[in-house]
Formats: C-alpha cells, sequence, structure tokens
C-alpha cells in the first residue's frame, strides 16, 4: 500500500534523477528563498500537493475501488541575469520534467502510468534575475475499499 507522499517523493527522486536541476534544489515545500539559501541556486523546483478528487466508477463503490485523481502544482525557477537565457532555462527545466515524468509509474503497483502527465502551466511574470513556471500534474491511482487509507507513518 503506498500514499499520494510516497508519488510526490517519487516525482522529487525522477526530477533529481535528470541531473538538470542544482544539486539540492529539488524540493518538496517552498523554494530557495525559504530555506535561507536565496539565490545560489539556479535551477530549481518546488514539488506541492493541490488537490485530489474520489469517483467511484465501479457497481459494487462501498466494497471496490475508488480512483483517485490526484493534481499536484510543480513551480520551476531558474535564474539568469540575461532574460532571454532564464525564459530558455526554464523551459528547459519543464521539458525535462515532462520527459522524465509524462506516463510515468511513480510507485509500482499503485500510480497508473497512462493517466500521469502534465496538463498545463503557467508562465509567471519574470523578477529579475529568474523566471517561474508553474506547472499542474496529475496523476490517477486505484484505492481499494473505502476504509483502506494508509494511516502508518
Amino acid at each position: 500500500m503506498s500514499r499520494e507522499r510516497d508519488a510526490r517523493l517519487a516525482i522529487q527522486s525522477a526530477l533529481v534523477a535528470t541531473g538538470d536541476f542544482d544539486p539540492e534544489a529539488v524540493f518538496l515545500w517552498g523554494l530557495p528563498e525559504d530555506y535561507g539559501s536565496g539565490s545560489d541556486k539556479f535551477a530549481a523546483c518546488m514539488i506541492s500537493p493541490k488537490s485530489t478528487r474520489q469517483s467511484d466508477e465501479f457497481d459494487d463503490t462501498p466494497s471496490g475501488g475508488i480512483v483517485m485523481t490526484c493534481q499536484v502544482v510543480i513551480t520551476f525557477l531558474f535564474r539568469h541575469e540575461d532574460p532571454q537565457l532564464r525564459d530558455e532555462g526554464v523551459e528547459r527545466l519543464l521539458n525535462s520534467a515532462e520527459n522524465a515524468l509524462n506516463g510515468a509509474k511513480l510507485v509500482d503497483g499503485y500510480t497508473l502510468p497512462a493517466f500521469t502527465r502534465f496538463k498545463s502551466w503557467a508562465w509567471q511574470k519574470p523578477e529579475d534575475p529568474e523566471r517561474r513556471i508553474t506547472a499542474n500534474f496529475e496523476f490517477l491511482y486505484l484505492q481499494e475499499g473505502w476504509q483502506d487509507f494508509d494511516v502508518t507513518d
């Protein structure tokens, strides 16, 4: 049995494995300034839970599975003094993340790869010397039973 946080940890591991982010700059909460590290991180991102929807699409719902649709917001940040290079850099981080995560099996036997992908993103207003893209990432999993949620640490 897994939890949504296990999927977020798998997202973090997949993004770190790309090698496109600064060391220790793929955060599960906050961005570099929230950690007091500020501008020494030039290629970073933050993974944060957004929402989960439950739907019961089976005949025997109380004892059957529930489809869980989870949305995660991933904020990409790239810093550079040249505005064009920072736009190119943050776009490259997004594209790298799409290559790593779209269709990925985040947690074996838990998430459904066919429904694991980026759904949308928005460019944030540039604030010299950085540019950010905020992206909506979605994954699905099946929850067996209405009272079988994992409550372990």
